[in-house]
C-alpha cells in the first residue's frame, strides 16, 4: 500500500525544522553564558591571588616588625659597645700622657751614691706646676718637661760631678743641670741647709751642697699646671707632684 502525504505542498518545507532566524538568539545566549563563565573564573582566580598575596604581605609585615624590635634591642648593645670603646680610648690617652713617677723615683734611688744625701726632691710635669711645697730653681723654667729638682750634699765636688753623670743614666733623662754647688760653710749653703729641715743634719761640715735639676722627655699634651687634657673629651687628669 503506498503512503499518501496529506500535507499541502506549500506547507511541507516549513515543517522540516526551526528557521534560521530562530537559531541566532540561541547562539548569542550561549556566547554570553561562556563569557560570563570566563569572567567568573577570572574573578575567582584573581580574588584567590589577591587573598594569597595579602596574607603573604601581612606575614612579611609581622616579620619586619619582629626584626625591627630585635634590631632596637641590639642597638642598645651597640651604643654600649661604642661607649665602652670611647672610654677605653680615653683611658689609653691618659695612660699614654701620664708620667711614670714611680719608675723615675726607683731609677733615682738606684743611681744616687751612698755618700750622697738628698735633702729634698720636688717633681713636676711642667714649669709652674704645684708640687705641694718647695721652691723652684731658676733652671726649672728652661724646659717644659717633667723634672726632678734635687737639693742635697756630697763628700766633695768630685762626687757632685759623679752624681750628675749617674743621673744621666736614668731612663728618659734628657738633661741634668745644676744651679749651684757650694761648700757647706758658705752663707748661701748654710741658708739652704737651714731650710732643708732634718735632712740637712746628715750633711757633714764643709760638705758641698748642690742644687740640681733633672729633665725628662716631655709629656704629650701637658698643659699649664701639669694638667693633661684628653683629646676628644672633657675628662682631665692631674699629673703634678710626686703621685704617679
Amino acid at each position: 500500500m503506498r503512503a499518501v502525504n496529506l500535507i499541502p505542498a506549500d506547507s511541507r518545507g516549513r515543517s522540516r525544522g526551526p528557521s534560521t532566524g530562530m537559531q541566532v538568539p540561541v547562539y548569542v545566549l550561549l556566547g554570553f553564558l561562556a563569557a560570563a563563565v570566563a569572567l567568573v573564573t577570572v574573578y575567582v582566580l584573581t580574588s584567590n591571588t589577591i587573598t594569597s598575596r595579602t596574607a603573604t604581605l601581612s606575614n612579611l609585615k609581622t616579620q619586619v616588625a619582629q626584626e625591627q624590635a630585635a634590631a632596637n634591642r641590639l642597638g642598645e648593645f651597640s651604643k654600649f659597645s661604642q661607649l665602652a670603646q670611647t672610654r677605653i680610648g680615653t683611658v689609653r690617652s691618659i695612660a699614654a700622657a701620664r708620667f711614670d713617677w714611680h719608675t723615675a723615683l726607683v731609677d733615682l734611688s738606684k743611681v744616687v751614691p751612698a755618700n750622697t744625701t738628698l735633702q729634698s726632691i720636688v717633681g713636676t710635669v711642667v714649669p709652674g706646676a704645684s708640687a705641694g711645697g718647695g721652691a723652684s730653681s731658676s733652671l726649672r723654667a728652661d724646659v717644659a718637661a717633667p723634672a726632678f729638682e734635687l737639693t742635697g750634699c756630697t763628700a766633695n765636688q768630685d762626687d757632685v760631678a759623679r752624681l750628675m753623670s749617674r743621673l744621666r743614666l736614668i731612663d728618659g733623662v734628657t738633661r741634668v743641670s745644676f744651679t749651684n754647688s757650694q761648700e757647706g760653710n758658705s752663707p748661701s749653703a748654710s741658708a739652704g741647709a737651714s731650710s732643708g729641715g732634718a735632712g740637712a743634719q746628715n750633711c757633714v761640715p764643709n760638705a758641698p751642697n748642690f742644687d740640681l735639676t733633672v729633665f725628662f722627655t716631655p709629656v704629650a699634651n701637658a698643659g699649664a699646671n701639669g694638667v693633661t687634657a684628653v683629646s676628644g673629651g672633657t675628662t682631665t687628669v692631674s699629673t703634678t707632684g710626686g703621685a704617679p
